[in-house]
């Protein structure tokens, strides 16, 4: 098989060498593929070696691609190199893009994009624009690497390589689906071009198509025996299409490493078929060679961070990762998995600013949406919350938990009809059996006080999972809207045995007693309400009314109801906060004192003041003092705590103090201003 070389064949014939130079190396790379078909590797190296003096860097450009056709990657890293020396400034830029483009494959990302910024500053093509992009999204610039691409293919939209390097850019962001058509149209540019076979193949891996990513990688190993990639990607397709395949699998990766020793792409790939074998420590073993040849390898790191968790080296692993965070800020894999750290640690408030940063580099991923969604949730964001889901959605369309949770969250945010449409979908869809999008579609009904399909609803989830405390209580609440009082009770009682929804469900219960004016029951589940630590103060006066035998009026039975159902939900709300405020985690305990004034209003003061005066953290009593102002007037008993705190000496850090110390001083004059603004709202 002839293989031309890339580079000349994009030259353009301003650029090449004299026509008689020209000739002579045409034919020499001809006679040197034919004694490569033969088996006569040396003699084809011979018979091109003969003509790049009078060729210059195009003949040794021609010779580089040789010996890397070959598998001589030293030879051929010192050809290349040999090119950007001789080169007229008029090939200059071809030059150092090939000398690039072949640093991916042996060297550091960092020094790839040096020599392609090199290459534009000599001549900005479509040829130096690919090689840069390519090196911007090895780096983990992929926003830049494709708007990069897109100004190469704007350029000349035949440039195979500019097209390779939108596909890298685009997979880069998560973008498989636009990637994969981009790849394709960069093999029907250059049919024999194996990197473009290779990535398309890591693009169909990703889609879940893993037949035809093994077909596409397959051909990669057939047009280039020498490309590790190739054999590296072919071993991470097999294993994705069945486990059962490891043995072939790891045969083919090693078979890359053997070829591509230094490349850290092969290298992660080896480590994550050992991974999928559960041989974690083989694993570990290729990321750290990965990163040897690649420091700046984001994925490696990544996928070191992964295995050491999994060897259950959790501290280290965060540590790391946290490293890994600083020296490379730009990654949004490093930050995704911070994310993911810090929600499982139930910090939010970090959790969010790591993915925020995440989501610009992973526009693609729609679990970074979900969980930027989630994020938003439990930092009082429900608006955020919404769109971050509804993109999650947007990309995973038949994900039903996103789509399930996207539209309680329209509903929650006042799109009832929105969510309504969302959760049809997910119930309506054929083989759907979970209870969430069925809970969520009886409480939107309920919101939109259609209490018949509310308990239809309430009733399919209670179908599939009989114990969920919440669809009892949703049921409850919608038959107390039909008045049928009974029902109400049956679904209230049954509630009840789950403990964290057993407050709500006693005070149901009591309610529906009193609509029933049966004071001594009503009376009864109020006091088991109080028990499980929800009171209703309005109980009181009603019961009371009962007990004087004075009947409700139905104008005023119908005025209960709608402020019960209000009130149930705003206790929920409160039960949420008071769960946050006795979270280990201080982000959180901060963020509930917040939504704790929001909610709980002047009950609420007794819990902050101690928030305030006694929690470890200083974020924490400053957040307790800015919920305390936020209540104004309401939380006037707390003005003598909060003037016997201002009284106290004012923190000052010990000489040879701590970092920990230091901060604690500045905080103190955070802590203390938010105290007297919160005095001066409380009295105002």
């Amino acid at each position: 098989m002839k293989k031309m070389s890339i580079a000349l064949v994009l030259v353009p014939a301003l650029l090449a060498p004299p026509v008689w130079a020209q000739s002579k190396l045409d034919e020499a790379i001809e006679k040197a593929y034919k004694k490569v078909e033969e088996g006569k590797a040396d003699d084809a190296v011979k018979e091109l070696t003969k003509v790049t003096k009078d060729a210059g860097a195009p003949g040794f450009a021609a010779l580089g691609e040789l010996h890397e056709h070959l598998g001589q990657l030293d030879e051929a890293g010192a050809a290349y190199t040999q090119a950007t020396q001789v080169a007229t400034p008029a090939y200059k830029p071809e030059a150092l893009a090939l000398l690039a483009n072949f640093t991916l494959r042996v060297g550091t990302g960092r020094e790839a994009l040096r020599l392609a910024n090199t290459a534009v500053e000599a001549g900005e093509n479509a040829t130096t624009l690919a090689a840069r992009a390519r090196a911007q999204a090895r780096t983990e610039d992929a926003p830049g690497a494709l708007e990069t691409a897109n100004k190469a293919i704007g350029m000349d939209a035949s440039n195979p390589m500019a097209q390779v390097a939108r596909g890298e850019a685009l997979f880069a962001l998560g973008q498989n689906e636009e990637a994969e058509v981009t790849l394709r149209k960069a093999v029907q540019l250059a049919p024999n071009l194996a990197l473009a076979h290779a990535r398309l193949a890591r693009v169909l891996v990703a889609l879940g198509r893993a037949p035809e990513a093994i077909a596409a990688a397959r051909k990669a190993t057939e047009l280039d025996a020498s490309f590790g990639e190739g054999f590296a990607i072919l071993g991470g397709a097999l294993i994705a299409e069945n486990l059962n395949n490891w043995g072939e699998a790891i045969a083919q990766a090693q078979q890359g490493a053997f070829l591509d020793p230094n490349n850290p792409i092969v290298n992660t790939i080896v480590g994550r078929i050992f991974e999928a074998n559960g041989q974690v420590d083989q694993a570990v073993a290729s990321y750290r060679k990965a990163l040897a040849a690649d420091p700046g390898f984001a994925p490696a790191r990544l996928a070191l961070i992964q295995g050491e968790l999994n060897r259950g080296n959790r501290d280290a692993a965060i540590a790391e990762a946290k490293k890994a965070a600083a020296d490379m800020p730009t990654s949004p894999e490093i930050q995704y998995l911070l994310a993911v750290e810090a929600a499982r640690q139930d910090d939010y408030k970090a959790a969010l600013g790591y993915l925020e940063r995440a989501i610009k580099g992973m526009p693609g991923s729609a679990d970074a949406w979900a969980l930027l969604g989630r994020a938003y949730q439990f930092n009082n964001r429900p608006d955020d919350a919404a769109q971050a889901y509804g993109k999650a959605v947007e990309l995973a369309p038949q994900n039903f938990n996103y789509r399930t949770t996207y539209g309680l969250l329209l509903g929650i945010t006042g799109d009832l009809e929105g969510g309504l449409e969302q959760l049809k979908k997910v119930v309506e869809t054929p083989g759907y059996k979970e209870a969430a999008a069925w809970a969520n579609l009886g409480w939107t009904y309920r919101k939109m006080n259609n209490p018949q399909e509310s308990i239809a609803a309430y009733r399919k989830a209670l179908g599939i999972d009989p114990n969920l405390a919440q669809a009892h209580l949703g049921l409850g609440w919608a038959y107390q809207q039909t008045e049928a009082f009974d029902e109400a009770i049956a679904s209230y009682q049954k509630a009840a045995q789950d403990s964290a929804a057993a407050g709500d469900a006693y005070t149901g219960m009591s309610w529906s007693y009193i609509y029933k004016s049966d004071a001594a029951k009503a009376k009864e589940a109020q006091q088991k309400a109080i028990a499980a630590g929800r009171e209703d103060a309005r109980l009181d006066e009603y019961i009371t009314k009962l007990e004087q035998g004075l009947l409700l009026r139905k104008e005023e039975l119908e005025r209960l109801r709608d402020e019960q159902q209000k009130e149930a939900e705003r206790a929920q709300q409160y039960n949420v906060a008071v769960a946050a405020v006795n979270s280990k985690n201080a982000a959180r305990r901060a963020q509930g004192a917040l939504a704790l004034a929001n909610v709980g209003g002047g009950p609420a003061v007794d819990q902050l003041i101690y928030m305030m005066q006694a929690d470890d953290s200083y974020d924490v009593r400053i957040a307790a003092a800015k919920a305390l102002g936020s209540l104004g007037r309401s939380a006037r008993k707390a003005v003598p705590n909060i003037e016997g705190l201002l009284a106290q000496p004012e923190y000052e850090a010990p000489i040879n103090a701590t970092p920990e110390q230091l901060d604690n001083q500045m905080k103190d004059f955070d802590y203390r201003k938010a105290m007297r603004d919160a005095l001066a709202r409380i009295r105002g």
